[in-house]
């Protein structure tokens, strides 16, 4: 029997190659959108400083002082619903966020930045119900009166609940271990500022400790009696105060492991949050039967 003859080999189609997009630095479009991304890496930048910043127009450091014959009082401005303001522009660092992760023009960055806004946006949750019990406890909104109303007793002592309350919210909040998911250095894509570099990364961190800072000055003025203290003058212990709680929270961050994000948010709406509701009803019916 003969060799089966050979069938011709099918031509395989030709592939041509899919066209580049060559992007022109000198395009209208390209222009606008870089300048789009540059104003909005500016609004990042002064929403999270002024944010940090902003409160401390409403925070006291000392009582009113006899300078020159005149009454001068150590706070900028005693508003009658200060800790409002206080909440309100801590908040605004969400968008912040937000706006940063979404004007880089990078997926995971947009990821992380929701992820972050999650957590922020629970943990303020928290805050401001440990903040709703102390203001039940006071009897005001402003923060002068919450500090003078701490001249015999000190907060922590009647809001224990309240101040652990506080104090976890305020390390998720100023993205410290183990709540640092924003920005995760130990992953590759760390976050929302994945993207940023040099001294727009810079800004980040500055904003962040800043928010350290105003943390700790919080927990000092809502739970630890502001300027009230033995010996010392009351801006003196303001600033020991706010000093130890900031210290505590740089030993936090080189001690607590880091948590799973579905931990983070079941341990904050599943564990924190009732517990807040309950210490709130808890003090608003032991104000009430002590008659305010």
């Amino acid at each position: 029997m003969g060799d089966a003859p050979e069938l011709p080999k099918p031509e395989k189609p030709e592939r041509k190659a899919a066209p580049r997009l060559e992007y022109d630095p000198g395009h209208s479009a390209y222009v606008a959108t870089r300048r789009f991304r540059m104003l909005m890496g500016l609004t990042l930048l002064n929403t999270l400083m002024i944010a940090a910043l902003f409160v401390y127009a409403v925070i006291p450091i000392g009582p009113e002082i006899q300078l020159f014959g005149r009454t001068v009082p150590l706070y900028l401005a005693d508003v009658n619903v200060g800790i409002l303001l206080v909440l309100g522009a801590s908040s605004i660092g969400v968008y912040g966020i937000i706006l940063g992760g979404w004007s880089v023009n990078n997926k995971y960055s947009l990821l992380g930045s929701l992820r972050s806004s999650a957590q922020l946006i629970s943990y303020e949750l928290v805050i401001g119900l440990a903040v709703v019990a102390v203001v039940l406890t006071a009897g005001s909104l402003s923060l002068v009166d919450i500090v003078n109303a701490q001249k015999r007793l000190w907060f922590v002592a009647l809001q224990p609940v309240g101040f652990v309350l506080f104090m976890i919210g305020a390390v998720a909040e100023t993205n410290r271990a183990p709540f640092d998911l924003p920005e995760a250095e130990q992953e590759l894509i760390a976050g929302f500022q994945t993207e940023y570099g040099g001294f727009k990364f810079a800004m980040f961190y500055i904003g962040e400790y800043i928010g350290i800072v105003t943390m700790s000055l919080l927990i000092s003025t809502l739970f630890f009696g502001g300027w009230h203290g033995p010996l010392l003058p009351g801006p003196l212990w303001v600033a020991l105060k706010t000093f130890a709680f900031a210290a505590l929270f740089i030993w936090l961050r080189a001690t607590m492991p880091r948590v799973r994000h579905d931990h983070l948010m079941a341990f904050g709406w599943k564990v924190l949050v009732p517990v807040g509701l309950l210490n709130v009803v808890v003090t608003a019916v032991v104000v009430t039967l002590l008659g305010g």
